[in-house]
């Protein structure tokens, strides 16, 4: 991919910026929302290139696929608590026993593949901020890996959104970048300080 030229004054400018609004952090493994974090790089990075914001959906969007997980995994002994309550005994056959064991196992393992999809979806869909540029990283059932950028100069306006209770109450919501001419928008769904997020990004771009 041929580099897109940027004026030696803009990146000086955005050096000084980020020097002003950013200070250096450890960042924990499950973070959603970290500035600058220390030791963390992408595939394609650039020599010199920072780390402004490292990005994920917030935490609290895990609820459901972690609730029902759980669910799941005592759904069988739940089963095999009641039935005997109710005078059913499934399990007083030696075959249906062996043949209950199976079906017991492979359906822990589709539990496990269920819970680890979700989890490795959550994990590895990014959004990163740099000195230069956004990346937006999306991961679709593990297989599926999509990776989008722009640089900043291309970027013409940024707003965020917070819909409902419970988003406005742990402050997570949705940032969107507006890019010029035919250049991919850019969307970045449930991240954590989403105000915080755009007033960096627009202090970036001298929109502040």
């Amino acid at each position: 991919m041929t580099d897109i030229f940027i004026a030696p004054k803009q990146n000086e400018k955005n050096k000084q910026k980020i020097q002003q609004v950013i200070h250096k952090s450890h960042m924990h493994v499950l973070s959603s929302f970290s500035k600058n974090p220390l030791g963390i790089r992408f595939q394609a990075q650039k020599k010199d290139e920072s780390i402004i914001l490292f990005l994920r959906p917030h935490l609290l969007t895990n609820l459901s696929w972690v609730s029902l997980g759980i669910f799941l995994i005592f759904l069988p002994l739940i089963i095999m608590t009641i039935l005997p309550m109710l005078g059913i005994n499934f399990l007083s056959s030696e075959i249906i026993a062996h043949f209950t064991t199976t079906y017991v196992i492979f359906y822990y393992l589709i539990v496990f593949s269920y819970v680890l999809i979700n989890f490795l979806t959550w994990f590895y869909n990014i959004f990163i901020v740099t000195a230069d540029r956004i990346i937006d990283i999306r991961y679709s059932d593990i297989v599926i890996h999509n990776v989008s950028e722009t640089n900043l100069h291309h970027i013409e306006d940024v707003r965020y959104s917070q819909s409902g209770v419970i988003p406005t109450l742990f402050n997570y919501g949705n940032l969107y970048a507006q890019t010029a001419g035919a250049t991919e928008n850019f969307e970045a769904r449930s991240i954590p300080k989403p105000k915080e997020v755009t007033d960096i990004i627009a202090s970036l771009i001298g929109n502040d």
